[in-house]
């Protein structure tokens, strides 16, 4: 335990030298929440309010950058520079020196989830009483968002084609999420591509919890949301799991 803990505190140190990932996990959706909710929450999108259209649009974009993108990028980078490699034949546990990276991420999903609360609270008086479903659902996304970044770093080779492939892959799947801008504004056949979209469908389930109709019947209309997400994180499980089963090729 006092070997993971060292390893988390020096693992956070580097974290917040790196002011690129900070911004944009952290810090970015907080100041996305306060210019937007100060021109926007008055408004109404198909009968819901402001902030229950757009805070699970903005913890979407928390759990692409804490929880899959920035894992995955120093895991690749990591498997890059041979570092993993050079673990294996040591005493330390390679289990344990990943986990302590991905205990990492979880902490940051958490305090950026946490700091978006707050600000909403502070700022705009949102009510957050009610909101339980709403955390207990986020804190299963991010479990699911670590598995698919794990899952995706572990069959990419290079850094700078995992970083090309995330970074341009995120803007158009994000614009698609419905979190941005109102899918109902774009045209059809967009927005049926829309519904091949991960952050989508996230999207769309954070939305059930944070009103509270997880369990009604415009919650159960979501079980295709739920069976596209399940079917993908069983894909990257299996991955997950056969990559580390031979984990002396893998790294």
């Amino acid at each position: 335990m006092s070997a993971f803990r060292k390893q988390l505190v020096i693992e956070v140190k580097l974290y917040f030298r790196q002011p690129l990932y900070l911004i944009f996990s952290v810090i970015m959706p907080v100041v996305s929440l306060i210019i937007f909710g100060s021109m926007y929450s008055e408004q109404k999108y198909d009968g819901a309010d402001f902030f229950s259209m757009f805070i699970p649009g903005f913890c979407v974009l928390i759990l692409y950058a804490s929880s899959i993108f920035n894992i995955g990028s120093q895991i690749v980078s990591d498997k890059e520079k041979g570092i993993y490699k050079r673990i294996l034949v040591t005493p330390v546990s390679l289990f344990r020196f990943i986990s302590v990276i991905v205990f990492k991420a979880y902490i940051t999903a958490w305090l950026s989830f946490f700091l978006i609360l707050l600000t909403s609270r502070l700022l705009f008086s949102v009510y957050l009483l009610s909101k339980i479903g709403f955390i207990f659902g986020y804190s299963i996304f991010i479990l699911y968002a670590l598995l698919i970044g794990i899952g995706i770093s572990f069959i990419t080779q290079k850094v700078t084609t995992f970083s090309a492939v995330m970074m341009g892959s995120f803007f158009p799947m994000f614009m698609l999420s419905d979190a941005a801008i109102p899918l109902a504004m774009m045209p059809a056949k967009i927005q049926q591509i829309a519904k091949f979209n991960p952050l989508f469908q996230a999207n769309q389930i954070l939305r059930s919890f944070w009103v509270g109709k997880i369990f009604s019947e415009q919650g159960f209309t979501l079980w295709k949301s739920y069976l596209f997400l399940i079917i993908i994180g069983i894909a990257i499980y299996t991955i997950v799991l056969f990559k580390w089963k031979n984990r002396e090729s893998l790294f």
